[in-house]
């Protein structure tokens, strides 16, 4: 009897028990926005984007309150990448001048060297331009060489990642001024009526032609600052490279090139005495001043007695190089070539070439 008596006791401390655990479980499994408070549920909304939140749900006194633990999460380039990249990226842009002026007609170039792919679009009236169904890499290069005086524009590299890319185009203008020089001879006297074609280095494709005057003095308006390189249109083949402009300087420059009054006559030979017809003879000259390199050469062939001259010659040391295909007692043609130097004015002007036979 008195075991039935005690359990009657504890049967309601049980009961009490699970009642308790049931409420706990309902209140729990609630939606939190509709049993949270206020700050309890505006603390949940600002854990979001690049930060993870934890939350730990605790009873107090009856009512339901929020601890939040923010942790920062930093944005990976790799993420980026997951979350942006597009196989049909598509990229635009403008060209202009630094003052918002649009550039129609400029041919925009965009490659890559990873993806071997090279795209081009022609600026239209507002300056725009646009390249569709690009891959993304990361070593794009957006390029422009402006017909204008413009300097070049070159951009690298280039990551394409978005589906909607603009990359705008500010092209650096070209300070002008007038460009003038004068052409002598090694005893400092004007060459006149001589053609020269000059070409800057600045601006792709750009170049003129002068001729000098009485003083042997040439000029061009309007000419881009830096880098340019001479050249004769006609009579010996002179180039002269390493020259500036410098528009603010104003200071004509001078070059001297290879003419004067020599002359130079020689003839060529096998060793047994016969003359050799049809080699090809060359006759170089070079001269460094004032950080500018000037080069000619003058050609000439054999004719039939193995005769070649040159005229007009400037004083100095000139290089003579004679060139020559010969069939050797194999039948086989191979090339011979003798050079020798030439001190025009001091070596006599007759010359004998001789070459071995084979």
């Amino acid at each position: 009897m008195a075991r039935y008596r005690k359990l009657i006791i504890v049967s309601p401390i049980v009961l009490a028990a699970i009642v308790l655990a049931f409420y706990r479980h309902q209140l729990v499994d609630r939606n939190p926005e509709q049993s949270l408070p206020a700050q309890a549920v505006s603390d949940l909304q600002r854990a979001d984007g690049n930060q993870a939140g934890s939350q730990t749900i605790t009873p107090d006194n009856g009512n339901l309150a929020v601890q939040s633990r923010v942790v920062d999460l930093p944005i990976t380039e790799h993420s980026q990448e997951i979350r942006t990249t597009s196989e049909n990226i598509t990229v635009s842009g403008w060209v202009g001048t630094e003052f918002g002026e649009n550039i129609a007609g400029e041919t925009v170039i965009l490659y890559s060297a990873s993806l071997q792919a090279r795209y081009s679009s022609i600026t239209g009236s507002s300056g725009e331009f646009i390249f569709t169904d690009l891959k993304p890499t990361w070593d794009y290069t957006l390029k422009v060489s402006p017909k204008g005086m413009f300097k070049r524009y070159t951009r690298f590299p280039i990551k394409l990642r978005f589906e909607h890319e603009v990359h705008n185009i500010v092209l650096e203008a070209i300070p002008l001024g007038l460009l003038t020089g004068r052409i002598v001879d090694p005893y400092d006297r004007p060459v006149t009526g001589i053609e020269l074609l000059i070409k800057t280095g600045e601006i792709d494709s750009w170049s003129t032609n002068v001729t000098t005057d009485a003083n042997g003095v040439f000029s061009v308006a309007g000419f881009p600052k830096g880098k340019f390189q001479l050249a004769t249109v006609e009579r010996q083949l002179l180039r002269a490279t390493g020259l500036k402009f410098d528009p603010d300087a104003g200071e004509p420059f001078g070059l001297t090139i290879d003419l004067g009054l020599y002359n130079l006559w020689g003839r060529i030979y096998y060793e047994s005495g016969h003359t050799f017809e049809g080699a090809s003879v060359f006759l170089n000259w070079s001269l460094r001043e004032n950080g500018i390199r000037i080069r000619s050469t003058r050609q000439a062939s054999a004719d039939a007695s193995g005769e070649f001259q040159f005229t007009g010659l400037g004083p100095g040391e000139h290089e003579l190089v004679v060139s020559a295909w010969r069939i050797d007692t194999f039948g086989q043609i191979i090339k011979q070539t003798v050079r020798q130097t030439v001190n025009v004015g001091v070596d006599p002007r007759e010359l004998n070439i001789f070459f071995n036979v084979l």
